[in-house]
């Protein structure tokens, strides 16, 4: 796998997410529009106007999240090794990827608190893999639904991932091929087969690992460990 085809990636998931971004950009616009209107209607009394403008000035401001996240982590570029918290990077994700994430009746269940410690990786790469995991294990669970899971610990200098599904697992006979570049048995013009493989190749550029297996509860596991370090440097 080369550069071109992980940037190619990144734009393919990204533009997937367009219109969640849209759906969530398009609820705080209504938030400024209705308390713009209230505020012109009521004829601009001095509680009302100051409670609206916070209102208006909140609801910018989320929308100024969204598109600057957006714009961040969608942006092709040569990697690049910096110290960051892996807590924060996943967040500033969330705000723009939810919504997709939770199509389906998929529900994401997060843990409450993350490890202190930071990640010497590409932030914006180390992003990339765990959205490829994400939307694996979410797309998984289209039919019925279900509780998506990322848990995350830091042991003995090493950071771990886990994204458990609640989708059928992997079949037998597709068991050795998950990690093939190409192989998918998803239908539908945005399953190309590259985002496992993806994530497992970036790990691997962090001095990490990608490892996918059925979990005990039913459902799949699809675990990111990699060094605080980084691995070394390339």
């Amino acid at each position: 796998m080369d550069r071109n085809k992980v940037e190619n990636y990144r734009l393919s998931l990204f533009g997937q997410m367009v219109m969640g971004v849209s759906h969530e950009v398009d609820n705080y616009l209504s938030v400024i529009l209705g308390f713009a209107e209230l505020i012109q209607i009521s004829g601009g009394g001095e509680k009302k106007t100051l409670d609206g403008v916070g209102k208006i000035l909140n609801a910018g401001d989320r929308i100024n999240v969204i598109i600057r996240h957006f714009s961040q982590y969608v942006r092709p570029h040569s990697p690049v090794r910096e110290r960051f918290s892996p807590g924060e990077a996943l967040r500033e994700c969330l705000v723009f990827s939810k919504y997709d994430l939770g199509r389906n009746n998929v529900v994401l269940r997060l843990p409450e608190s993350f490890p202190q410690g930071l990640l010497n990786a590409d932030r914006r790469d180390f992003a990339l893999i765990l959205l490829a995991l994400l939307f694996n294990g979410s797309e998984a669970m289209e039919a019925k639904g279900g509780a998506l899971r990322l848990s995350v610990s830091l042991r003995d200098g090493n950071w771990e991932f886990v994204v458990a599904d609640e989708g059928p697992g992997i079949s037998p006979e597709f068991a050795s091929r998950v990690f093939e570049e190409g192989f998918t048995t998803k239908t539908g013009t945005v399953h190309a087969g590259i985002g496992l493989p993806l994530a497992r190749y970036l790990a691997a550029e962090m001095g990490g690992t990608v490892t996918l297996a059925d979990a005990p509860s039913g459902g799949c596991a699809a675990v990111l460990r990699i060094p605080e370090n980084g691995g070394s440097s390339r």
